[in-house]
């Protein structure tokens, strides 16, 4: 992800934890949605996810003419601070980054909301 990707992220999570009044730094698990560039890739994305420790929840071709597939995965609960989470989707891109995938976005899964 850009630094704007990563920037409009964030507001998506910092504006409804305030209308719900949730603080930002609890732990909540992570949802993560990777794009693979190919096929082939897969089982080492899957991998690599799983020694993050992320649970692989679908995967799903992108289209039917598209060679790209998405990966959406969620982690264990991970404080909801901009330091911390940075921090770890920088080591999850650098893992990522050998299969030639990358994460397309990410969000707080916060139950009720």
């Amino acid at each position: 992800m850009d630094s704007e990707l990563r920037s409009l992220a964030w507001k998506s999570v910092e504006n409804p934890f305030s209308a719900l009044h949730i603080a930002v730094g609890p732990p909540f698990p992570v949802a993560v949605m990777v794009e693979v560039k190919s096929e082939d890739a897969i089982p080492d994305v899957r991998s690599e996810l799983a020694a993050a420790e992320l649970e692989v929840a679908s995967i799903d071709k992108k289209g039917w003419l598209s060679r790209r597939w998405q990966i959406a995965a969620k982690s264990k609960p991970q404080r909801i601070e901009r330091v911390e989470v940075e921090r770890w989707l920088d080591e999850l891109e650098s893992r990522l980054r050998n299969h030639h995938a990358k994460v397309l976005t990410w969000a707080p899964l916060v139950p009720d909301a």
